[in-house]
């Protein structure tokens, strides 16, 4: 498949961006969670095109989680007082 005629000045397209729908979809099938993180962070496109597969791997996460009698709970912490941004403090040790 040639690729598009470009104007002066706009960059190509990788051909791994211009693959039809249900190869992308075959392709992500086969990756592992982490994987799958790693191609839906590739581009918009990508990232919609993983969704669903993302979403099972999440459930089943949880589920396994879940099974095993684990859990996991969000703690707060105080606000750390180095920070000056208020959202920031949050995601601060």
């Amino acid at each position: 498949m040639a690729p598009p005629p470009q104007k002066e000045g706009e960059v190509a397209t990788p051909a791994a961006l211009r693959a039809p729908a249900h190869v992308i979809a075959r392709v992500f099938s086969q990756l592992d969670c982490v994987d799958l993180l790693s191609c839906s962070l590739v581009c918009r496109q990508w990232y919609r095109d993983s969704e669903e597969l993302r979403e099972e791997w999440r459930k089943e996460y949880l589920e396994t989680w879940n099974l095993q009698g684990l859990s996991f709970q969000r703690q707060t912490q105080p606000p750390c007082p180095t920070c000056s941004i208020r959202s920031l403090r949050t995601w601060c040790p």
